[in-house]
């Protein structure tokens, strides 16, 4: 590209001077031929053509300087570009790496290890905020409490590893057999909850009582008898988050009391 430049800077000089030449043999008044106006031209015409040659040649060699500076600064630029590209990709790459981190996090904050359901902590924010919701709108809240029948005589017999996979069936049972909206979650050892928006404690009742045959029926390696109680309720006007937990607690003891293996309600 330079060179081109070089060669057009020349060639536009001697262009200039043999058309210039021809334009003053042609108007001349002395009678200056056309060679003679090329090759030896007037003093005045000299100075005047050479200027003008030099600055074809001037222009001609700061376009080349001009140019190198554009094409090393678009080598710059595009290694800025590539390396701006770089960081942005690495960044992008981070953050997708500290959000899977946070999710992670978040995630296991939230659930039970074992069973990989909502753990308690997390039942009680949901709790909390179904219960203002109920009460806020007046639509229906219940809650169901189950506790599986003699389970600590399971780990005593067959150790804890029967026992954590009977924890584990137990809550996969019962996850496939409520609604999506319903709220599953382990309260603690082998007692889980099970929060159920819009619905009253008969229709409480009536899912209790499908799950309890569903855990009747469920074969576990090792276990004969599989069976688990429930205690159900829902939201009364007056009830805090305490005394709605404390009532459903009430009548899992009656269903535990009262032989297991069945379902109980306390209105």
């Amino acid at each position: 590209m330079q060179n081109k430049i070089t060669i057009l800077g020349v060639l536009l000089a001697i262009i200039f001077w043999i058309v210039n030449a021809f334009i003053d043999s042609l108007f001349a008044i002395d009678g200056t031929t056309y060679l003679e106006s090329i090759f030896s031209p007037s003093g005045e015409k000299l100075w005047m053509r050479t200027f003008v040659v030099l600055l074809f040649l001037i222009f001609s060699a700061y376009t080349e300087r001009l140019i190198d500076k554009i094409h090393s600064m678009t080598i710059q630029l595009k290694n800025y570009q590539e390396r701006l590209q770089e960081m942005v990709a690495e960044l992008e790459m981070e953050i997708t790496e500290r959000k899977h981190a946070i999710d992670e996090l978040e995630k296991l904050s939230e659930t039970d290890p074992l069973t990989s359901i909502y753990n308690r902590r997390k039942f009680n924010e949901l709790l909390e905020r179904e219960v203002e919701r109920s009460k806020r709108y007046d639509s229906g809240l219940s809650i169901i409490m189950c506790d599986i029948d003699h389970f600590k005589k399971i780990n005593d017999e067959f150790g804890h590893d029967v026992g954590d996979n009977a924890l584990k069936i137990f809550s996969s049972t019962i996850h496939n057999n409520i609604r999506e909206v319903d709220m599953f979650a382990r309260w603690g050892g082998e007692e889980f909850m099970i929060l159920m928006p819009n619905s009253d404690v008969n229709s409480a009742e009536s899912v209790a009582e499908k799950l309890r045959k569903v855990i009747e029926d469920t074969k576990i390696k090792k276990i004969n008898a599989f069976t688990a109680s429930f205690g159900v309720t829902d939201l009364n006007k007056d009830d805090t988050t305490e005394s709605f937990i404390k009532r459903v607690d009430e009548a899992l003891y009656k269903a535990k009391s009262g032989g297991r293996n069945k379902v109980e309600r306390c209105d």
